[in-house]
């Protein structure tokens, strides 16, 4: 059957232009809708009653049955009115279009565009013979036009009205990159999307971003103006958050981690160590050795090992260990210093017995007083002081007590003996 233009002059994807031109038009004698339909209603009881009654005595001419069978005919067509939707019932299907049953003495035809707005090779793809689909009305009378098209387009419309007062996600297509953001197809109604709510992630691209699917959230849905406004930027918010809570339930105690500091404190550190999750190294567990301001030791931005010691799911805390990534000092001390060794050190503390000289992190040996020199040392302080590098001799390890013995009277008395044999 050959496509008839059966949308003649009206614009069947201008819903708003249909309804509007509806409501200016005028009934006959100025007559309100409502009155129309109360004095219609009187005009066919009234007929249905004087039919009834002379077909009961059998004195129905043949004029008179085509009458009546009009008078219903017209009676229904004028409850319609333009831009009403209303039930039907697919009675036929065509490739090119499909007949549906609207209530009134003919079928009425629906072409293809009438039908969907997608691209299909047969209506028998949208519609089976039975189906009950809503249509919109676009043109009364005797030839009766209705549109599928459009009345989903309606439905869709109040579909997406409904999700954005109740705040649920809608998957989109990103179909161009148009000025000021994106435009989207929602199940087939267009959509906005500002820049400033796409939240592009590393390595995005407005282009790189079209033809692909996403979730947003609406901001506005106006149908009588057909505008959709959506945002995606609650979407990776929670996206980011529930890579958060995953991170945190996998991190295990006791494993070590590559992180970035992020903040500096003095009681301690702040480090990444992935999808914004976060831990604290508190100041003691920066070295081995004696504490340091956490400046000394890290820098902000700096990429760092983490030993993971402890994970509280319920308030997301983690501590977390510097010096634990690495084994103690002591537990190699006597191969990085063998006794005899030549060693260099920095004067630590300075008691009356003897001067505390830390060689390493962690790692600190004594001269006693009288192996500071080959003299007599009667005040330490005159001696030496905080800070001084000095020089001596590893005399003896416990390394199970962590404790070394040092003598920088043993270091000249080998010089001296070296001396006297040459």
């Amino acid at each position: 059957m050959k496509d008839k233009n059966f949308y003649g002059d009206l614009n069947p994807n201008d819903v708003e232009s249909i309804l509007a031109k509806a409501t200016t038009e005028k009934l006959p004698q100025s007559i309100r809708p409502e009155e129309s339909q109360e004095q219609d209603a009187s005009q066919q009881t009234k007929a249905e009653t004087d039919y009834n009654k002379k077909a009961e005595n059998g004195n129905v001419s043949l004029n008179e049955q085509k009458k009546n069978n009009n008078l219903n005919e017209t009676y229904l067509m004028k409850t319609f009115k333009k831009g009403d939707i209303i039930t039907v019932t697919v009675v036929k299907v065509e490739p090119n279009g499909a007949y549906v049953s609207a209530g009134i003495k003919e079928d009425v035809f629906i072409p293809l565009r009438g039908l969907t707005n997608k691209q299909v090779n047969s209506a028998s793809e949208i519609v089976n013979v039975g189906d009950k689909i809503n249509v919109m009305v676009l043109r009364n009378g005797p030839n009766l036009i209705l549109s599928k098209k459009l009345a989903d387009n309606v439905k869709k419309y109040e579909d997406l009205k409904q999700k954005m007062e109740n705040e649920k996600k809608v998957k989109a297509k990103v179909e161009k990159v148009i000025k000021g953001g994106l435009l989207l197809d929602i199940d087939g109604v267009p959509a906005f999307l500002p820049q400033s709510q796409v939240g592009l992630k590393k390595g995005e691209t407005l282009n790189s971003l079209v033809g692909k699917g996403i979730d947003v959230y609406l901001l506005e849905v106006e149908p009588k103006v057909k505008r959709v406004i959506a945002s995606r930027l609650k979407v990776l918010q929670e996206e980011k958050e529930q890579l958060k809570k995953q991170t945190l339930v996998n991190l295990k105690k006791g494993e070590i981690y590559e992180g970035v500091v992020k903040a500096i404190q003095d009681f301690g550190v702040f480090v990444d160590i992935g999808n914004g999750v976060e831990g604290l190294i508190r100041i003691n567990e920066l070295t081995w050795g004696r504490r340091k301001d956490p400046h000394e030791v890290v820098k902000v931005g700096e990429k760092i090992r983490v030993k993971v010691l402890s994970v509280n799911l319920d308030n997301e805390k983690i501590s977390l260990s510097l010096r634990q990534t690495k084994p103690h000092p002591w537990e190699v001390v006597e191969d990085k210093y063998p006794i005899g060794s030549i060693v260099e050190g920095t004067v630590l503390r300075i008691h009356p017995f003897g001067v505390v000289l830390e060689l390493d992190e962690g790692i600190t040996g004594l001269i006693h007083i009288s192996q500071l020199d080959t003299k007599r040392v009667d005040k330490i302080e005159n001696f030496v002081k905080i800070g001084d590098k000095l020089q001596a001799k590893v005399m003896s390890i416990d390394k199970e007590n962590r404790k070394m013995k040092l003598s920088r009277k043993a270091l000249f008395e080998n010089e001296q003996g070296e001396n006297t044999n040459q």
